[in-house]
Formats: structure tokens, C-alpha cells, sequence
């Protein structure tokens, strides 16, 4: 008579095999994280711009910043949405330290606002990309667009502001405020692009005094009641 084997009898064997080792990972390598990737792509963009007078190249700003082209491209799809992303960081900044700041708050408008003129000055002249931002970037069309944009929230919020002084008393009741704040945009935009363009480099207080001139009469600021303007003194000779 034949022994049954036991319904598992067959697997013993595989049972009590030793399973077969594992092979050890390699650790993986943290990649970069994408933040920090995409801003040294704006910051070698920027320096680039800087160093050759607004000439870029997306192989030229990925050698910079240690990247790939192919990096580059991921983030900002062309050399012009590399443009208007950097475009769009300078006026992030200009927002953050110009439009979006209440540089002296419960102050009466002439004196906050001359030192937002103050504040303006010290930005464009620390910041390396403001004289082709102003000049050169602004013809192509992805930055005017990116200028557009930014341009109408500016002049919205320069009309609230300016409608605002004018009903506290601050300011005299006269052309619509978007008349006025446009003006004074408009001609700030320009002296400030001239004077960073012309031959002659200007000292701080003395464009600080002829643009907050400027402003203070677009504004319809009464004569006099602005004592804190210091008499404007003549530029000095640029240096090569």
C-alpha cells in the first residue's frame, strides 16, 4: 500500500531554503532643490545682461550658474521667458520696496511720499539691472508685456493714493487722480532712465531733490509747503 505524502511535504524543501541575499542600494543623491536651481538661473542671467550691455545667450547663463541648457529651458522655456521672468523678479523687488511699502505711516502725504521718492532714488541706483530694465529689455515684447501688466496695478494704486491725499485736504482737488499719477510715473520713469544712461553720474540727494520737485508739482503740491527738499546741487563727472 502507498504512503500518501503530506499535502506540503513537496514545498519542504523550498520552504527551508535560505532566501537569497539582497543586493545593497547605493544611496541616492539629493538632487537640487528646484528653487535654488531656477534662482541661480536668474541670477546668472542678470549678471550676464549686466556684463555684456543686455546681449544674452541661454548656453552662456547655464555655464554661469553651473546648470544644463536643457535646465534652462525647463524652467523658462526660451531665452525670452527667461527675459520676462527676470523682468518680473526686478519688479517684484520694486514692488516689495517701492509700490507695496508705506514707507512712513500716519505721515501726512508730502512727507511720506518724498520718501518714497527717497526710497525709489537708493533702489535704482543699487540695483545693476535698473538701466536695462529702463532702456534696452523694454523693447522686446515678453518684458513689455511683463511692464504692462505691472504698469496698470501701479498706476491703479498711485490713483488710490493720490485720491485719498485729496480727500484728506493733503493734496488740492483738480484733474482726476489718474491724470495726475500718470504724469508723474510717466516723468519719473524717464529721469530716472536718463539719469542712469547719461554721462554724468548723479549724487543721490541732488536726483533725489529735482525728481521729488517734479513730483511734488505734478502732484499739485502748494508751493512752500514742502520744507524738506535740500537745494539740488549740480552732477558729478561719471567715471569710466
Amino acid at each position: 500500500m502507498k504512503t500518501v505524502a503530506p499535502p506540503l511535504a513537496a514545498e519542504s524543501g523550498a520552504a527551508n531554503a535560505m532566501p537569497a541575499p539582497r543586493r545593497k542600494r547605493k544611496p541616492a543623491r539629493a538632487a537640487p532643490a528646484a528653487p535654488d536651481t531656477r534662482r541661480r538661473l536668474l541670477d546668472a542671467a542678470a549678471a550676464e545682461l549686466v556684463e555684456t550691455g543686455g546681449a544674452m545667450e541661454i548656453a552662456a547663463v547655464a555655464r554661469r550658474a553651473s546648470a544644463s541648457v536643457g535646465l534652462s529651458y525647463h524652467y523658462f522655456g526660451s531665452k525670452a521667458g527667461l527675459l520676462a521672468a527676470l523682468v518680473e523678479d526686478f519688479y517684484d523687488r520694486y514692488d516689495a520696496a517701492i509700490i507695496d511699502a508705506n514707507p512712513l505711516p500716519g505721515a501726512a502725504w508730502a512727507e511720506r511720499e518724498r520718501l518714497r521718492v527717497e526710497r525709489l532714488v537708493d533702489f535704482m541706483l543699487a540695483e545693476p539691472l535698473a538701466p536695462l530694465v529702463l532702456s534696452r529689455l523694454s523693447a522686446e515684447p515678453e518684458v513689455a508685456a511683463v511692464e504692462a501688466r505691472r504698469l496698470a496695478r501701479h498706476l491703479s494704486l498711485g490713483a488710490d493714493n493720490i485720491a485719498g491725499a485729496q480727500a484728506k485736504g493733503q493734496l488740492p482737488a483738480g484733474p482726476d487722480p489718474r491724470l495726475r499719477i500718470g504724469m508723474i510715473m510717466g516723468g519719473l520713469r524717464q529721469a530716472i532712465g536718463q539719469a542712469l544712461a547719461g554721462p554724468e553720474a548723479w549724487r543721490r540727494e541732488a536726483l533725489v531733490a529735482e525728481l521729488w520737485s517734479f513730483v511734488a508739482m505734478a502732484a499739485g503740491l502748494p508751493a512752500g509747503e514742502d520744507a524738506t527738499a535740500p537745494a539740488p546741487s549740480r552732477p558729478r563727472i561719471r567715471t569710466p
